[in-house]
């Protein structure tokens, strides 16, 4: 266990919580989910993101290259559930990130993770949920980032200069 606390750049407020459950993006319900991925992957992507551990595992289950996967060992917050394997090739980071925050200490993982050329996976100690803010913000035009909608299925975005403008917005009102 870490001995320092992480530093939280950015804070969930109350107030924002019920705006960030709308998905940014195309929601697929669960059950139909691998095709329609498949579908939009004929469209050229940047990068291939994924934030959560149970959309990380149906694309791979479904042969989909992951180029950086955001993972906390958990879905809807508590069920732990079996590990993810990965290709032995991909780079592991390990960070913390306490629940409704995103530290400074995800977004240079996140930096350095798109920077790579080899696949990456962040392992988050805590919460990844709002990972996908700093994702869309990070990752290169026409990348496509995906998560989890608990209990209905997965949002897919591809990342433009609105979609960035947005996300930004919504940080803006979580600085710490």
């Amino acid at each position: 266990m870490r001995e320092t606390q992480p530093v939280i750049a950015y804070r969930l407020p109350h107030n924002l919580r019920s705006e960030l459950k709308k998905p940014l993006g195309k929601l697929y319900p669960q059950n139909t989910i691998r095709e329609e991925i498949h579908r939009e992957l004929i469209k050229p992507a940047e990068k291939i993101i994924t934030v959560g551990d149970v959309i990380t595992r149906n694309l791979l289950d479904t042969g989909v290259t992951i180029n950086l996967a955001v993972i906390d060992g958990k879905t809807e917050r508590t069920r732990s559930i079996p590990p993810i394997d990965f290709q032995e090739d991909h780079r592991v980071a390990s960070v913390q990130n306490p629940p409704a925050t995103i530290t400074e200490e995800l977004i240079n993982a996140l930096k350095n993770a798109l920077l790579e050329k080899k696949p990456a996976v962040i392992v988050v100690d805590g919460e990844e949920d709002l990972a996908v803010l700093p994702a869309v913000l990070l990752s290169p035009a026409t990348s496509i980032v995906m998560y989890g909608q608990p209990g209905i299925g997965g949002v897919l975005v591809r990342v433009d200069d609105a979609l960035r403008e947005k996300v930004k917005m919504l940080l803006e009102r979580m600085q710490v």
